[in-house]
């Protein structure tokens, strides 16, 4: 019996053993099972944290080269317009001064002269007030060295048509060379910024 009961203790210690060997594998695969999908939360919100990201960075530069682009578009249009206004001015004045100088020789009649003036100095104070408009504008929108280049322009144009209405008619010629160069300056300084 002592063999008997060796042999079912052996047998009992070998079934142990056996589905100990086979629930301590089975609780490994399990643990490492376990070991894994923590892995794989833990990647998944790593992953969706980088996609957050990369979206708020994508939405932030999409936003940010598109107030560039407005931007560019504004002061582009700006400047086109300044351009025109630029020469209207010129032209103004220049018309202003002819009317003026006519008047001065008498080679007109004087009612067809009043009336011409009438018309001249309503455009040059048309012309004037939008150039200040875009003086505004062009400091807004540009750099000093524009601004400040339209500045002159006005000035001196505010101060030829002042003195041309006052009778000094010559100034407007006198002051031409300047005027030029003020108004290529001008020009000059549209082209930089639009360069920019």
């Amino acid at each position: 019996m002592d063999i008997v009961f060796a042999l079912l203790k052996l047998g009992m210690v070998a079934l142990i053993a056996g589905v100990g060997a086979y629930f301590g594998s089975y609780l490994k695969k399990k643990g490492e099972n376990l070991a894994t999908h923590e892995d794989i939360d833990k990647l998944v919100e790593q992953v969706r944290a980088v996609t957050t990201t990369t979206k708020e960075i994508e939405a932030k530069i999409s936003n940010e080269v598109w107030d560039r682009q407005k931007k560019w578009e504004v002061k582009k249009e700006v400047l086109f317009e300044a351009t025109r206004r630029l020469s209207e001015l010129d032209d103004a004045l220049l018309s202003l001064h002819s009317v003026i100088q006519q008047e001065q020789a008498k080679e007109i009649d004087g009612a067809v002269v009043s009336e011409a003036k009438y018309e001249r100095t309503l455009r040059w104070r048309k012309a004037s007030a939008a150039f200040d408009e875009t003086r505004l504008l062009i400091s807004i929108v540009c750099g000093n060295e524009t601004a400040e280049a339209f500045d002159a322009v006005g000035t001196l144009a505010t101060v030829i048509a002042a003195k041309i209405t006052q009778g000094d008619w010559n100034f407007y010629s006198n002051s031409q060379k300047t005027l030029a160069k003020l108004l290529l300056g001008a020009g000059q300084a549209v082209r930089k910024e639009l360069k920019t």
